[in-house]
């Protein structure tokens, strides 16, 4: 029968003894259980973790991680039951299942450093315990951790139990099952999971624990950090966010952004100046200039255009300019801003600014934006004339007056900042726009009666080229007269190419007269000439050797040059003219060699078009040097002066141009009876040359002409 206690002391020591047999599944000690665990209690205190919902999807994700400081390993397929860690958190994005992108920072125990994550998302993997497959909810995506971690504070929380073992633990589910096992590894509680993704797992993930961040990143081209962490969802590799790449530094590097200037704007006109020169050009202008000098005015923005022939003209063209507008607007110029050209920064320049009291800025070196103004004038303006030369198809040397008709019209168009025109604010009226026509088109030209006779027609054809400058009226090209005039009785018609009567007038050919420089020669259209050779191709061939040898120093001795007389040289030269000239053939091919533009030295002869040609005229040059074996290497004498060489161009007069390239020694840097004693020429002499023809003339003998690609044909000299 049964009795009932009633002592309280033998209860108290039951329940003691009950006590001391549970266990804590959470901190796996003794005495408690784990809804009583101070620990678990400790940590859920702590803050919580705020996983993505839809409605808060621009909240940033804020996790706790455990920071272990152990030796790194392969972990691809392993997963770290973690107490401290507040979520799960992948470092792969090959597990995801579905992925949701959103950024947020992952917070590090035990250290104030964080770690971006990119995203949030279910995982579903295999159990490589029992085979089967298991889905992970709530996985956060962070590529820069070292370790896959299953928070233990989680899977309590979603009601999975943890058994500990000695070497292992046991996570069950709410039903009682066993759903993976985690064995204890290196001091830490290990599970071997595998992605179900057996694709992504064979094809795009390049496993190679040896391989560096800093290998990978060599690999790839040297790809930006951002990126690398985006590929280490198919290749295994630690992040190194310390990493600096030496040659990245070196290759990447960029200048550092220009800000703009907006504290420095000027309040009137003439305050602040631009200016910046342009050129060499490498067509000289029909006047023969080779730079151009733009001034920008700050406040209205006005842009205007001077033509030099060389850097010298940069002081005298400031001065007028400086004289003429300031005594226009009642205004001084108070700023001059430029780079650092030596034609700004000279000696007279300085002084001429400080006589006058204006400050000059200078640019920092190899910074164009910080005159960027005058920099952009002279690209618009560069870019403008070249399609207005293109479009018109007028020659390279009315570059200049392109560059006056563009400089004139973009003062008459809006600028970017401005509420009105440069032109309104420059002189303060609205400019009327009827007047503009179109670059380089078909003019009329009115003759006034006292230049033309009774039954000549009063207009010519004319080529439109700009506007006046100091007076009303039109720029436009004298077709005859090869000259720019300035009219006002101007017709225009603007569907018509003036270029069409400049290719057909004589003005494109080259005239004898002018290549001989002797404007008295008169050289008669006539049919008479000297039979020479049957040949036809080469019966115009003694007047290309005359021409090219007119001007040339003659003879192979010292005293010779000094007993030529330069008046006889022409006469004989008129009379060769005359007698032998079939001028329609003989122009035909000057124009045609007139087409190419001759390079004057051969940093120039590589920037034309056809500088293959020249480049193959140079090669056949230095293998006809080296077969005659022109030169000798010697050691340098002492106390003597090295003679330069240079590349000398030409195309030989012919229906087919030949481009001709020479290389020849800079002889003129010689001493006379220092550096040399005599001068020859292994060329024949002029006045053979001449007899020789008038002999074949008189005797009626055919005389044949060779063309000797080098003029080495015997390259053995003695002094």
């Amino acid at each position: 029968m049964p009795t009932e206690v009633s002592n309280p002391d033998l209860a108290f020591t039951a329940v003691r003894r009950q006590r001391q047999k549970r266990v804590c599944y959470f901190c796996r000690k003794p005495n408690h259980v784990m809804k009583d665990c101070f620990i678990r209690k400790r940590i859920e205190a702590q803050k919580k973790p705020r996983f993505y919902n839809s409605s808060r999807k621009n909240k940033d994700l804020e996790a706790l991680a455990l920071s272990s400081e152990v030796q790194e390993t392969s972990t691809k397929h392993v997963w770290i039951l973690d107490s401290g860690a507040s979520a799960h958190m992948v470092k792969e994005r090959i597990w995801f299942e579905n992925f949701v992108s959103s950024t947020s920072e992952v917070f590090l125990a035990g250290k104030d450093s964080k770690l971006k994550s990119y995203g949030i998302g279910n995982v579903k993997a295999k159990n490589v315990y029992k085979g089967r497959d298991i889905k992970i909810e709530n996985v956060i995506y962070v590529p820069e951790l070292r370790y896959n971690l299953i928070s233990l504070t989680t899977l309590m929380s979603k009601g999975f139990k943890c058994v500990s073992k000695v070497d292992s633990m046991l996570i069950i589910d709410k039903h009682g099952n066993v759903v993976t096992k985690a064995f204890k590894r290196n001091n830490r509680l290990e599970i071997d999971l595998k992605p179900l993704n057996e694709y992504n797992i064979e094809c795009n993930l390049v496993e190679n624990p040896n391989d560096s961040y800093e290998i990978w990143h060599k690999r790839l081209r040297h790809l930006n950090q951002q990126y690398m962490i985006q590929m280490k969802s198919v290749i295994d590799f630690n992040l190194n966010s310390n990493f600096q790449c030496d040659s990245c530094d070196l290759g990447k590097i960029t200048r550092k952004f220009h800000p703009p200037i907006t504290n420095d704007q000027s309040n009137d006109v003439l305050e602040l100046i631009h200016a910046d020169l342009c050129g060499p050009v490498h067509v000289e202008s029909l006047g023969g200039s080779k730079y151009f000098l733009i001034i920008v005015d700050d406040y209205s923005g006005m842009y205007f255009s001077f033509f030099l022939k060389s850097k010298i003209e940069v002081l005298s063209t400031f001065e007028k300019f400086k004289a003429k507008y300031e005594n226009l607007h009642d205004k001084r110029i108070k700023h001059l801003r430029t780079d650092n050209g030596l034609e700004f920064l000279n000696k007279e320049m300085t002084a001429y600014l400080n006589k006058f009291g204006i400050m000059h800025e200078k640019t920092i070196p190899y910074n164009a934006e910080s005159n960027g103004k005058a920099e952009r004038a002279i690209r618009v303006t560069v870019e403008q004339a070249r399609i207005a030369l293109y479009e018109s198809n007028l020659p390279l040397n009315f570059w200049t007056e392109a560059v006056a008709y563009n400089t004139h019209v973009s003062n008459l168009t809006p600028r970017k900042g401005k509420a009105k025109l440069p032109i309104e604010i420059w002189e303060r009226k609205t400019p009327k726009l009827s007047c503009l026509k179109v670059f380089g088109c078909l003019a009329y030209f009115h003759v006034p009666k006292v230049k033309r006779k009774k039954f000549h027609m009063p207009g010519k054809r004319r080529i439109m080229l700009g506007y006046a400058r100091e007076r009303r009226g039109y720029r436009i090209y004298d077709i005859e007269q090869k000259c720019v005039i300035e009219e006002r009785a101007v017709k225009f018609n603007e569907s018509v190419k003036g270029c069409k009567y400049l290719n057909n007038s004589p003005e494109n050919l080259w005239e004898i007269d002018t290549l001989i420089n002797n404007e008295d020669v008169n050289v008669k259209l006539k049919a008479k000439s000297v039979h020479l050779d049957s040949n036809p191709g080469t019966a115009d061939a003694p007047l290309d050797e005359i021409i090219s040898k007119i001007g040339r120093p003659l003879g192979s001795t010292k005293e010779r040059s000094e007993e030529i007389n330069q008046k006889r040289i022409l006469e004989i030269e008129q009379d060769l003219l005359n007698r032998g000239v079939r001028r329609s053939e003989r122009l035909k091919e000057m124009k045609n060699a007139n087409i190419v533009e001759i390079p004057k030295d051969y940093f120039e002869a590589q920037s034309k078009p056809n500088w293959p040609n020249w480049k193959t005229s140079m090669e056949d040059e230095i293998k006809s040097l080296n077969k005659h074996k022109i030169w000798e290497l010697v050691d340098k004498p002492d106390n003597t002066k090295i003679v330069k060489s240079k590349w000398v161009y030409t195309i030989k007069d012919s229906k087919t141009p030949k481009f001709k390239a020479r290389l020849v020694a800079t002889g003129f840097n010689q001493v006379k009876n220092v550096d040399y004693l005599e001068s020859y020429s292994p060329v024949v002499n002029i006045d053979t040359f001449r007899l020789l023809i008038a002999l074949a003339a008189k005797l009626n003998l055919a005389v044949n002409f060779f063309d000797v690609k080098t003029a080495y044909l015997h390259s053995d000299l003695e002094e």
